[in-house]
């Protein structure tokens, strides 16, 4: 396996959160324009540090800590290749305002493995940030952005943690400008489609099925305790050839299993896997899927793009959906299983409704899930 990872084909995004504490309706994402300092349109050169500057504007004199989250496409929680660009330059123009030391996405993704930071809703655009804290850190800028015409128009906020206070900027960017900062060379960029760059890839199949994952599967088990799933280096987005990896961490000692839920209509199962099938996982301890201490067991990033669901679902005992996937992963030749939506819903349903055998107590539940986008590079 050495030298050939396992090829993984994602395609994921989605109209609204399918975290339980976060209220991303379609209706209650639309911010209100008028509450925003507007920022003229401005080279891309410029662009971000004028953004930032006006974030940082009555902000204290001492450098406060302050991360910075997703900047989504529209009314979605969709990411795109410009959501990385956003978040890159946001993080440099925000520490050269001499007003903020940037915590940076790797020292995030620590925090939330070391168990310090809950709530990672708090890096998506109009979550509130009640009973959220991160430690050493003061505030999280995150945003969004609409293309019309020849411009883009960007909204970002400021959220400190501390007393929900929230400081919001707008800035419109030429579209010429922000194709001359990613293809610099003007031959290059005469041959390449900014739309690609904008807007998610495969926007309607992947609503439609992080409305039907949510709608049919997702809503139907318990959260009884607290369950966590999120990427190993914080990020949402990916590019082709990357590879993704994903921790787990829960309250309580149970048995987990990690689907991903793709476009096509397939559930791809994560883990159990062939590499390891025991789905047994103490209380507060993160760990990986597929497990980076594997040589050459990788997920890499390639067609169709797209954003799917990645999908944890726990239990106090084995049930009969994870002794299922546990019994196939041990016979696996294949690296992951791959079923059918209705195979899945169906074991899903016979779980909740089978008490585990020789139980007098109810099986507890928890679940929880994060929507990735993939794109092709620019």
């Amino acid at each position: 396996m050495k030298g050939s990872p396992m090829k993984f084909f994602p395609s994921w995004r989605l109209s609204y959160s399918l975290r339980e504490t976060s209220v991303f309706l379609l209706t209650g994402l639309i911010f209100h324009f008028s509450s925003f300092s507007p920022v003229s349109a401005a080279p891309a050169e410029d662009a971000f540090s004028s953004l930032a500057s006006e974030l940082a504007k009555g902000s204290a004199a001492e450098k406060l800590n302050i991360g910075v989250g997703n900047f989504a496409y529209e009314n979605t929680d969709l990411l795109s290749p410009f959501s990385s660009l956003l978040r890159d330059e946001m993080e440099i123009a925000l520490g050269k305002t001499g007003k903020f030391k940037v915590v940076t996405r790797d020292r995030l993704a620590d925090l939330q493995m070391e168990g310090k930071f809950q709530g990672k809703g708090i890096l998506e655009p109009g979550t509130g940030v009640e009973k959220v804290s991160i430690e050493g850190v003061k505030g999280i800028v995150r945003g969004r952005f609409y293309a019309s015409g020849d411009q883009i128009t960007v909204y970002a906020e400021l959220v400190w943690l501390e007393g929900g206070e929230v400081k919001k900027a707008r800035l419109v960017i030429p579209s010429s400008e922000v194709k001359a900062k990613v293809w610099p060379n003007p031959q290059t960029a005469s041959g390449k489609d900014l739309g690609g760059l904008i807007k998610p890839q495969n926007v309607e199949g992947s609503l439609a099925n992080v409305q039907d994952v949510a709608a049919g599967r997702l809503a139907k088990i318990p959260k009884d305790f607290q369950v966590e799933v999120f990427t190993t280096d914080g990020k949402r987005a990916y590019a082709e050839k990357e590879t993704v990896s994903f921790r787990v961490r829960s309250a309580e000692e149970c048995h987990i299993a990690v689907i991903c839920h793709q476009s096509d209509v397939t559930s791809v199962v994560l883990f159990p896997n062939r590499w390891g099938s025991n789905t047994l996982i103490p209380a507060n301890k993160t760990i990986d899927i597929p497990g980076t201490h594997k040589s050459g067991f990788e997920i890499e990033i390639g067609p169709p793009f797209g954003s799917d669901v990645v999908e944890v679902i726990a239990c106090s005992k084995p049930s009969e959906l994870h002794k299922t996937l546990s019994q196939f992963a041990a016979k696996a030749e294949q690296s992951f299983q791959v079923l059918t939506r209705g195979m899945m819903a169906k074991g899903i349903d016979a779980a909740l409704a089978t008490p585990a055998s020789g139980e007098s107590a109810p099986l507890r539940w928890g679940q929880d899930s994060i929507v990735v986008s993939t794109y092709p590079k620019p």
